[in-house]
């Protein structure tokens, strides 16, 4: 693992593709008006105040003006974008097409970038002056990248497409509102296997303990997830910071240790090579494996496994603030937002978007699971300083202590 993600102190880096590779009630105008002046960004001017329609005082007194004498002001005009825009993403985690058609339609010319870890990606954002408009943050940073100022609130009013966000996701509880993200692909974590392989039906997290399958497991490269697995076995909350209860998951997982073949940041290769018969995954990348490996399959476990996002930011360095909310509503619509789906196999929070996805994808409950088993689900929060709880044990576990 590389260097410690600038966001959780101690954090070992963590790719999930490596193969696979608001200001709601400010005007249009006002709100990217101040954006782009912060930002040093061209957009159009906003107008001029209107002269007063109302008839000035005379000196035998005021006369108001009655309703029908007041004409309608014309709506406040969009601001336009800006004729570039700079992107930094997953490799790969976007329809094939999708900016092509970005620039096609908009005639905007986007420079797209990618990254492979979540340290590559923070190391890049965190001087300020990265050059880059928006990024695909995972949702547990969001509010770290608030305090530290690297992101700047949306204008909500630029992005009428939030309408399609599924209720569930239309206030999360890492960014109420919406105010500095919009949610764009999410995923669940729980455990894969080779049905070639394992010929009995898993359904828990036990299976990641079995000794009958030593040298064939492998687990997350990944602290949070990884002890997430053995707080949920325990029945415990995947946030504590109750450190006797991080002591327990420790010692389960060292327990676990010498029945594993690898940890890795990379599901998708050692799920592909066979040697591996039962992991902990992320399902989505699952979805990767199973065509070339159709006897690979993946499951939530019964008591329950991770729900985790990604979402798009502006960040706070933007020159092109006016373009990146055009693009930011353009992901956001029903058939651009299925197309990143279909391409992906990664399921977005875009209800509209139903519609127009894949059926195989729709029906693939690890990629798209029931409602039952999302009532099961849970989400990984930032815990700022005492993510050292858990990284510190990690570091630990991983070196043998």
């Amino acid at each position: 693992m590389s260097a410690a993600d600038p966001t959780r102190p101690g954090a070992p880096a963590v790719s999930r593709r490596t193969l696979l590779r608001g200001a709601a009630g400010l005007s249009a105008a006002a709100g990217l008006g101040a954006i782009a002046a912060a930002c040093g960004a061209s957009s159009s001017p906003a107008p001029s105040a209107a002269p007063s329609l109302t008839p000035a005082p005379t000196a035998g007194g005021s006369t108001a003006p009655s309703p029908a004498d007041t004409p309608t002001p014309p709506p406040t005009p969009a601001p336009s974008p800006e004729g570039e825009l700079f992107i930094y993403n997953w490799a790969d985690y976007i329809g094939d097409k999708t900016i092509a058609d970005f620039e096609s339609k908009y005639g905007i010319k986007v420079t797209y970038d990618f990254f492979d870890t979540t340290d590559t990606q923070n190391a890049k954002i965190s001087t300020g002056n990265s050059g880059y408009d928006i990024t695909f943050p995972t949702g547990t940073y969001v509010k770290g990248f608030v305090a530290r100022k690297l992101i700047q609130p949306l204008d909500l009013s630029l992005i009428p497409n939030l309408a399609n966000l599924a209720p569930e996701w239309q206030d999360p509880s890492y960014d109420p509102g919406n105010a500095h993200s919009v949610p764009y692909f999410w995923w669940t974590t729980g455990v894969a296997y080779d049905t070639a392989k394992v010929k009995a039906t898993l359904d828990s997290w036990d299976p990641l303990w079995d000794a009958q399958w030593k040298n064939h497991l492998a687990m997350l490269d990944d602290y949070r997830e990884g002890f997430a697995a053995a707080l949920i076995k325990l029945g415990l909350d995947v946030n504590t910071t109750d450190e006797g209860q991080l002591d327990q998951a420790l010692a389960l997982l060292q327990q676990q240790k010498p029945l594993l073949r690898t940890y890795t940041t990379d599901d998708i290769g050692v799920l592909s090579t066979g040697d591996v018969w039962v992991m902990q995954a992320w399902g989505a990348d699952v979805h990767q494996v199973t065509p070339d490996r159709p006897s690979v399959t993946y499951y939530i476990p019964k008591e329950g496994a991770v729900r985790g996002s990604d979402t798009m930011v502006l960040l706070a360095g933007a020159k092109h603030p006016v373009a990146a909310h055009l693009f930011i509503n353009y992901m956001l619509d029903p058939q651009v937002a299925a197309a990143n789906t279909n391409f992906t196999g990664y399921m977005g929070p875009n209800a509209a978007a139903r519609q127009y996805i894949d059926p195989q994808i729709l029906g693939d409950p690890g990629v798209n699971p029931p409602a039952e088993l999302i009532a099961k689900l849970h989400e990984i929060q930032d815990l700022g300083d005492k993510e050292t709880l858990y990284s510190s044990r990690w570091t630990k576990l991983r070196a043998g202590a």
